[in-house]
């Protein structure tokens, strides 16, 4: 065996030692031992370390060089636009993070240019603000394990808030033509502005009547019509969103009774023809629900007959009820005041 191919072997286990160990000592007294071809051996040796070394180390192209990467906030801005009070101030984050981690924000919102301490959240309370107030808020973004760079959104003005209706409805519950339709509205305005309020008053899609009344005469309106009110507030800046009353379907009309009792009768029979009037024309028919004994009246013409016992005296009350074919109802009450008896039959 040649002592270069000796040297080389020896060489290659020097070399191995020194990158263990560092033992520059020792790799200087391998090349005065070994010679000019154990030099060239050991040469040899650590160009072809040196690359594989060198190809071990360098990092490839656009991969990290640690484990975890900050994440980072690309764009955040504030709603509604423009800022306005009507409801909480929101900010939108458009955020990434590079290991897809899930991501928290802190926020510290500022008023002003002072920073407020008791709102950390994503959103603002609007009763912390007033008309004219500058706002902006810092974020900062944090993936679990590292917190990214922070944000800062562009300083808003806040604007002029439109007043609202927060709800409408009509009332009574139950309306028939002839009632009297009321609104009732509530309404609200962020910044306390004076409001004036107008009214619109709805026949299914046919507005009938526009203005700042809040009571509506029905007597125009039939069975089976929709009534419906809308509200259109403004203040001296702005108009809000018109807002409509769920609508109500105007019911059946009971028969009303024109005729009037009589006060005066013979001593012997009462008499009374009642007279009602329907505003559908609905079949009506007529019952006592309150009379004295003996008093009857037909069912269909409302004829009401009453033969007075002799000897009889007292006040006796009568109701009289109409009712028409849908059910609708309606009453009359009398009093016949008897001081007198009748004659006798045997007098």
């Amino acid at each position: 065996m040649s002592r270069g191919s000796v040297s080389g072997r020896e060489a290659l286990r020097s070399i191995q030692h020194c990158r263990l160990t560092g033992a520059r000592g020792y790799c200087s007294r391998a090349l005065q031992t070994f010679g000019w071809s154990g030099t060239c051996s050991l040469l040899l040796v650590l160009a072809i370390l040196g690359c594989q070394q060198n190809d071990i180390e360098r990092p490839a192209p656009n991969m990290p060089t640690s484990g975890n990467h900050p994440p980072a906030i690309r764009a955040a801005s504030l709603l509604p636009t423009p800022l306005t009070l009507n409801g909480p101030i929101t900010v939108t984050i458009d955020a990434e993070d590079v290991d897809r981690n899930s991501l928290s924000f802190r926020y510290q919102w500022v008023i002003n240019g002072l920073p407020i301490t008791d709102e950390q959240g994503q959103q603002l309370r609007p009763e912390v603000l007033k008309r004219g107030d500058r706002v902006s808020v810092e974020i900062w973004p944090h993936d679990g394990t590292i917190e990214g760079t922070s944000f800062k959104v562009p300083t808003v003005t806040v604007a002029n808030s439109s007043p609202v209706v927060s709800h409408i409805a009509l009332e009574p519950d139950i309306i028939i033509p002839g009632v009297q339709a009321r609104v009732r509205a509530d309404i609200h305005d962020a910044d306390n502005d004076l409001t004036h309020v107008t009214y619109r008053w709805w026949k299914n899609e046919t507005l009938l009547h526009e203005g700042e009344g809040t009571e509506f005469d029905t007597t125009a309106l039939a069975r089976g019509d929709m009534l419906s009110v809308e509200a259109v507030v403004a203040d001296s800046s702005s108009s809000g969103e018109a807002i409509r009353s769920a609508p109500i379907r105007v019911g059946n009309a009971p028969p009303r009774i024109v005729s009037v009792p009589p006060t005066t009768w013979g001593q012997e029979q009462f008499t009374y023809q009642v007279v009602a009037h329907d505003r559908e024309s609905d079949v009506m028919t007529f019952s006592l629900e309150t009379a004295p004994s003996g008093m009857t009246i037909d069912r269909l013409k409302g004829l009401v007959t009453w033969k007075l016992s002799p000897g009889l005296t007292g006040i006796h009350k009568v109701r009289i009820l109409v009712t028409d074919s849908e059910g609708a109802a309606s009453f009359q009450d009398f009093e016949m005041n008897i001081s007198k008896p009748p004659p006798s039959d045997h007098a």
